[in-house]
């Protein structure tokens, strides 16, 4: 939970066993474990699972306010953007209800353009 609370977007599974590993908080934590612990935080209303293009669900805490996500390209990284768009209702056609909405940017992140 610390891990992806300070994360700076939804991660999947893998990235949050890289994420461990890379401290000692990592040590003898093995993949399935990671999956358990994801399946019992969305059950428990403690983690939502974000399904993104890139195919991997990745996770964030259930308690972020709405916002929405940026997809890298290069890395296929996610990012938590801040923020909303506004007036998403105008471009409904007439006659129809709006009753959730998600917004996902593509493009790279600033390593990825550094990197080339």
């Amino acid at each position: 939970m610390e891990v992806l609370a300070s994360s700076t977007g939804p991660m999947s599974a893998t990235e949050l066993l890289d994420e461990l590993r890379k401290g000692q908080r990592g040590a003898g934590i093995g993949i399935a474990t990671i999956y358990r612990s994801l399946k019992r935080g969305v059950e428990h209303g403690e983690l939502i699972a974000v399904e993104l293009e890139s195919g991997a669900v990745r996770y964030e805490p259930s308690d972020l306010e709405h916002h929405h996500h940026f997809l890298c390209t290069g890395c296929s990284r996610a990012f938590d953007l801040e923020g909303c768009v506004k007036n998403l209702e105008q471009l409904l056609p007439t006659g129809f209800e709006m009753t959730r909405h998600e917004v996902l940017l593509h493009g790279r992140c600033a390593e990825c353009r550094i990197a080339g």
